[in-house]
């Protein structure tokens, strides 16, 4: 069910310390790390490092960890661009998805919606901080509106909407869809949006969670705009606005 590279990172991870549930209830946003077997033979947990990340014009991820450290969920950017934050499976072809729509300024990929801080990519894959892979958009709302946006989510999701933890072949917690608002107006435009969907469907029920976004941190450097990079095949896909190439999810 996963690209090769990812399985690989994971079976490593296996290797070394048990599955650990997702935990239920609502986590601090400045939770306690947790920590695996790895962690206690080799000492206390790092965390994933971000002072590789590219900023902007390339990226969001140096400005993403910038909040994330500071424990920060900001609506808008310091120079008045809005935020967003949407899960769609595989985080490498949903920020392509983004990336290619008029109006997105950046992006950065990351997790969220967990309670891990910095959590690492191979931790994610284990599920042992409950967070889902995500894409942070930094918008114009001049020029593309937050329910244009949904929709673009929602488009991309297709049949897979009506999954739980599942986008395509990709299963588990951290491939879980969502949109997670950044403010009660998102909130509201993207309960609209779900809520028309949901009638023009009412024999299937919509699994995309819908949730404030909590603390977005920033996955590791070589995921951010990984597609767009050459992804495993070292082929770069288009991020041209507007683009309409088919999108090869794991390069």
């Amino acid at each position: 069910f996963l690209g090769s590279e990812k399985m690989a990172s994971l079976i490593a991870l296996m290797a070394l310390t048990a599955l650990s549930p997702l935990q239920t209830g609502r986590a601090s946003l400045r939770s306690t790390p947790r920590m695996g077997f790895f962690d206690r033979v080799m000492g206390e947990r790092q965390g994933c490092s971000y002072t590789n990340l590219a900023g902007r014009e390339d990226s969001w991820g140096r400005d993403a960890a910038k909040n994330a450290l500071a424990g920060i969920i900001p609506t808008h950017t310091e120079d008045g661009y809005e935020i967003a934050t949407f899960a769609g499976g595989c985080f490498w072809g949903i920020e392509l998805v983004f990336q290619r729509v008029p109006g997105v300024i950046c992006t950065a990929v990351g997790y969220c919606q967990g309670q891990l801080e910095r959590p690492e990519y191979t931790e994610v894959c284990a599920q042992q901080g409950g967070h889902t892979e995500a894409v942070q958009v930094v918008f114009d709302p001049k020029q593309v509106t937050y329910d244009s946006l949904c929709a673009t989510l929602m488009g991309r999701l297709g049949r897979s909407m009506f999954l739980k933890n599942q986008v395509g072949n990709d299963r588990g917690i951290q491939y879980r869809h969502g949109i997670y608002t950044h403010s009660s107006e998102q909130a509201s435009v993207a309960q609209k949006n779900i809520a028309t969907l949901q009638k023009q469907m009412p024999n299937s029920q919509i699994m995309t969670e819908l949730e404030p976004c909590k603390i977005f941190w920033p996955a590791e450097e070589y995921h951010q705009q990984y597609l767009q990079k050459g992804g495993r095949f070292k082929q770069g896909q288009s991020a041209e606005k507007g683009s309409t190439e088919e999108i090869r999810c794991y390069g």
